[in-house]
């Protein structure tokens, strides 16, 4: 077997020609664009390459420590870093290529910003993911991912309040690095360029007051990346709705999980399971509730949004607080020694790693679907949308596609993996209920998701409005723009018609991943072997009588609702029921205009009004700064029409 380090180079090397070459390109900006998608494309598919034998192949870590003078660098990748590594590859190649076509929208910015600091986001979460220290190369990583997307973030530098939203977000970043850099330094013995073994094994002789400092100060940091409750409302809807979509794709979809992979790096492979005033149990239920807060929040906030893109920032908070909330119940039950509950352990982990993958795809999707939208109406506000399935409607297709997985709608992809985290919440109540009742949250919620997706489908393809609101012609984005969104497309409805090959993946990933603390409930060949996988779901074997602790097969359930829809069409037809087409009744109205149609302020008011307390409200109208339209242009006033 190739060395999983020796492709990495040149998978890297690729990426910095692309940071050097593409912005030489920049005046003829199409060509541009292809090269930066043809180096950007090369790296992902030795990336991929790179995360298929760490995952199947690999014996184990494989690791390797560089030399840069007298720094040492080391470098490590596994299993479990091949899941992260090859959910960064799929959202870089298909924003890459979504580029090529949709950066025409910013016909007044030069690009040469934009296709040198790209291909250097790319390089940085990769390097991320793959050195093995919270120190030197740490710092590196985690500086050249911060500092490129802050331009990227800040593209269109004209507007003022995208300046300010940058600077936040560099603000805010800094100071989860010092936190991370800061708590390492912290452990008993730790140096500079230690690895991650390494600084385990110092944890032992670390003083338990000092050890709570340390992970205190590591899941502020990972936790402030990942965007979790309270952490991610200080920057993560300004951050991610003002940057071009295809950047919004990567911060979402990419990035956020670069937190989520290092918050389960350093507990999951770093944090000892027990000690003088330390208990890993204690540090799971505490993930569990910020997981279980953040994604109730996140959600509600959503739900209040008009704005597109500030919908889906906020939803992304929302559906990480379902992982972070998988991962901390992991540590708990996988905390103590029942069986039982270590078998649910390992379920909480494949849905956290499943939802990794998932959000990955159809929030990277959700993005570029409202990316599609900007570019072809000239505004991202739901009151000026509407009606758009009759223009774009491959846009509106895959749209629809990811607002049912985001939903977790069997069978879709987000359906397994809220299936997973919920179940094992509620198989765990007699050991705990607390968990049970953050699954009848997270149960809750996945409504919450629904409501909040129909408001953004229905409002922005369906209903009607932008006839009202725009005087220009609206069409279907080009296919350079409709290619990645069908990519993605396609991956998320595999992932929720086949989720055994997704579970398997993870079961090979964590198998393939040496130190794992749950790690033996994955092995093949093993007597703590207690995991095992099907077409109907997760098994526990030798735990429970029957064997099964989730039997949910998307497809069965999608035969199911197909097998009914045809009864339901047979009985309508035996019953010699007649179509008749009559005018639309507009409840009193005599004329649908744009007066006579739904606003934001109406859709799921109730349920607004009685979750007020989560905040969020306002958004862009409450600061003044909601987009103003003008009929005459179909562009915002401002700029170039939103970002």
């Amino acid at each position: 077997m190739p060395s999983l380090l020796q492709i990495l180079w040149p998978a890297m090397t690729l990426l910095v020609l692309s940071a050097v070459i593409s912005p030489l390109l920049a005046g003829r900006r199409k060509l541009a664009g292809v090269v930066n998608f043809a180096f950007t494309a090369g790296a992902a598919i030795l990336l991929l390459r790179i995360s298929f034998l760490a995952i199947f192949i690999s014996a184990g870590n494989e690791a390797q420590t560089v030399h840069i003078g007298r720094m040492a660098v080391p470098f490590l990748i596994d299993g479990f870093s091949g899941i992260f590594i090859a959910a960064v590859a799929v959202l870089a190649l298909a924003g890459a290529f979504f580029s090529i076509g949709y950066m025409e929208h910013y016909r007044e910015y030069g690009l040469r910003g934009y296709y040198l600091c790209f291909p250097l986001f790319v390089l940085g979460m990769v390097t991320l993911l793959t050195v093995d220290d919270l120190s030197a190369g740490f710092t590196f990583a985690w500086q050249l991912m911060t500092l490129s997307s802050y331009f990227l973030i800040r593209f269109e530098r004209r507007k003022i309040d995208n300046i300010r939203i940058a600077n936040r977000y560099l603000a805010l970043m800094e100071l989860a690095w010092l936190a991370v850099a800061g708590g390492a330094l912290l452990i008993r013995g730790a140096g500079i360029g230690d690895s991650l073994h390494l600084l385990a094994g110092k944890t032992a002789q670390t003083p338990g007051p000092v050890l709570i400092a340390v992970f205190g100060l590591l899941l502020f940091g990972f936790g402030m990346k990942a965007g979790v409750f309270p952490l991610g409302q200080l920057w993560l809807p300004g951050a991610h709705s003002v940057a071009p979509s295809p950047v919004s794709a990567l911060l979402s979809g990419a990035m956020l999980k670069t937190g989520i992979y290092g918050l389960m790096r350093t507990f999951f492979f770093m944090a000892p399971a027990s000690g003088a005033g330390w208990s890993i149990r204690t540090w799971g239920m505490a993930i569990a509730s910020i997981g279980a807060a953040t994604l109730f929040i996140g959600t509600l906030q959503s739900v209040k949004q008009s704005d597109a893109k500030r919908l889906l920032a906020y939803s992304s908070i929302g559906q990480i607080g379902y992982i972070v909330l998988a991962a901390g119940a992991a540590l708990w039950l996988g905390g103590g020694n029942e069986a039982y509950l270590r078998g649910l352990a390992a379920v909480a982990v494949i849905g956290a790693l499943f939802h990794v993958v998932n959000h990955a795809v159809f929030k990277g999707l959700l993005f570029l679907a409202s990316g599609s939208i900007l570019y072809s109406t000239g505004t991202k506000d739901l009151n000026k949308l509407g009606g758009l399935i009759k223009f774009m409607p491959v846009s509106a297709a895959v749209a629809g596609i990811a607002s049912l997985a985001v939903s977790g709608i069997p069978p879709f992809s987000g359906f397994a993996s809220k299936w997973a985290i919920i179940s094992s919440s509620f198989l765990a109540a007699d050991s705990a209920a607390v968990l049970m009742f953050f699954g009848i949250v997270a149960l809750f919620t996945s409504a919450v998701t629904l409501a909040c997706y129909v408001k953004f489908f229905g409002m922005a393809f369906t209903s009607t409005g932008a006839e009202f609101t725009t005087s220009g012609t609206i069409k279907e984005v080009p296919a350079v723009m409709l290619i990645p969104k069908l990519f993605l497309a396609l991956i998320s409805l595999v992932q929720g018609l086949l989720p055994v090959f997704v579970i398997r993946i993870i079961a090979s990933a964590v198998h393939h991943s040496p130190g794992f603390s749950l790690g033996g409930a994955f092995e093949s060949a093993s007597a703590e072997v207690v995991l095992s996988v099907s077409f109907l779901g997760v098994r526990l074997k030798d735990v429970f009588t029957t064997g099964v602790i989730a039997a949910a097969s998307p497809i069965i359930i999608f035969a199911l609702l197909s097998a009914a829809l045809l009864a339901a069409n047979i009985i309508r037809k035996l019953g010699g029921s007649r179509e008749v087409a009559v005018p639309t009744w507009l409840g009193g109205y005599q004329t649908l205009n744009d007066a006579n149609r739904f606003a934001d302020r109406g859709l799921f008011a109730p349920l607004k009004s009685l979750f007020r307390w989560t905040g969020g409200t306002g958004g862009e109208r409450k600061s003044g700064n909601a987009p103003q339209f003008d009929p005459g242009r179909g562009r915002d006033k401002k700029g170039s029409g939103g970002q």
